[in-house]
């Protein structure tokens, strides 16, 4: 979700005459999108903030302006409280007013200009829910149009598309929802705008991007339009390859997902499929909304409807109250699961709550992160060896490389003298590392 504000955030600047640079010495504006999902990417945040103070002196005349989660988690006056070299604080909630203040601040044109966007301590966001309610309870707002967004601002494959903002589910220990708001869904016809324009712009992958994306359901007078509904409606954009999603949430599959999913080839095989914990204890203390049983069941529904299906995962570690056993039990998920990678965190206390403070110590959560690790990296060195000899539909990025619909990437033996975007057939011949080896076949 930080990735895709970024790019709406730069789209504002783009559109104005700016030019996007990494280089502050060119910068006439600085965007700083923060992360607070972890304390280390506020933190991390913070200090990116703090070091600007240089910059401003050097450029008075320059502005910078902080946005995203820890902005809003922190709030505006205590930002330029403590950093009163700052312009101005968008937080999560706002970010659909980010056009306006660039407006306010440059004007309608801005040419010859530069802007250095920064991520404030970026880190893949964790996946949280949002439950699924009546049409009283699930706000849609047309002020989240993304209209003014450039096309194919990710790559030159892939392009992201905002299907929903925010977090109806109240996990025990995420921030989410307090600083993103509630579950709001976009127009599917504006979702679907802005997929075509990436398309045409040359995008071939379409990444739908949702707190829990497989809650989407927009109501309209000729009656509701699901996620399976989306996927389809996705895919048959003219230039569209293949259509992705993340992050979805265990609670929200369901028969018409599976028989989208099992019938139209240009649906991702691959399922990142946040799980955090192996132990119905720990689950059930997380308010996670599912057991051990019914997170297998789930996986086991996408390998029928797709037997080369890939599933990923998100486990935290250290949680308060895990024991030695509960930790057991997630690590013989990874084997139960099959899943084919996974982004391993050590807990970290995001929340106020009474009895949310962890109480393992710094040591004890490094040794059990470093076993998790280890036999995740087990299992996802098996999976990939067992993709050997198969033939796979490659989305090329490069020449010589790209994704299986199953997310593994694949570096051919040479170059193709193809262009990226192009699907190919290849047969998988090796692994190295995280990578598979491959050969262009006829």
């Amino acid at each position: 979700m930080n990735e895709a504000d970024s790019e709406l955030m730069a789209a504002s600047f783009i559109k104005r005459g700016f030019k996007l640079t990494d280089d502050l010495k060119r910068a006439d504006a600085v965007v700083v999108n923060t992360c607070t999902v972890r304390q280390r990417a506020e933190d991390k945040a913070i200090s990116q903030i703090g070091r600007l103070r240089v910059w401003k002196k050097n450029h008075p005349e320059g502005k910078i302006f902080i946005a995203g989660c820890a902005a809003q988690k922190l709030g505006g006056k205590h930002l330029k409280n403590r950093f009163p070299f700052v312009d101005e604080v968008i937080g999560a909630k706002d970010i659909d007013k980010v056009d306006a203040m660039v407006e306010l601040f440059f004007g309608t044109t801005q040419r010859g200009s530069a802007a250095a966007g920064q991520r404030g301590g970026y880190e893949p966001q964790e996946s949280t829910a949002a439950r699924q309610q009546d049409s009283a309870a699930v706000t849609t707002s047309a002020s989240l149009s993304t209209d003014h967004l450039p096309p194919a601002t990710v790559s030159n494959v892939s392009a992201y598309v905002t299907a929903m903002r925010g977090c109806s589910l109240k996990c025990t220990y995420c921030i989410v929802p307090e600083v993103r708001g509630p579950a709001s869904y976009l127009p599917p016809e504006e979702i679907l705008a802005e997929a075509a324009a990436k398309a045409a712009a040359g995008a071939r992958e379409i990444i739908l991007l949702g707190q829990t994306v497989n809650a989407y359901a927009y109501k309209t007078p000729a009656g509701v339009v699901s996620f399976a509904d989306l996927l389809s409606r996705t895919s048959a954009v003219p230039g569209v390859s293949r259509v992705r999603f993340m992050s979805p949430h265990p609670l929200y599959f369901n028969a018409d997902f599976f028989r989208v999913f099992r019938d139209n080839p240009k649906i991702a095989r691959y399922v990142h499929l946040p799980v955090q914990s192996g132990s119905d204890r720990i689950l059930k203390a997380m308010r996670r909304g599912y057991t051990r049983t019914e997170y297998l069941d789930i996986v086991a529904k996408i390998r029928e409807a797709a037997p080369e299906a890939a599933v990923s995962t998100d486990f935290i570690v250290g949680y308060p109250g895990e024991s030695e056993a509960d930790f057991k039990e997630t690590l013989s998920l990874v084997a139960a699961s099959g899943i084919s990678f996974a982004y391993c965190f050590k807990y970290s206390q995001r929340t106020d709550a009474e009895g949310l403070a962890p109480d393992l110590g710094e040591a004890e959560m490094e040794e059990r992160l470093g076993r998790l690790l280890a036999e995740v990296k087990k299992n996802s060195s098996d999976i990939l060896n067992k993709r050997i000899g198969r033939i796979e539909e490659v989305l090329l990025e490069t020449e010589d490389s790209g994704r299986t619909s199953a997310n593994f990437i694949v570096r051919l033996d040479r170059k193709t003298g193809l262009k990226p975007g192009s699907l190919i057939q290849a047969e998988i011949t090796g692994v190295s590392k995280n990578t598979l080896k491959g050969r262009l076949t006829l």
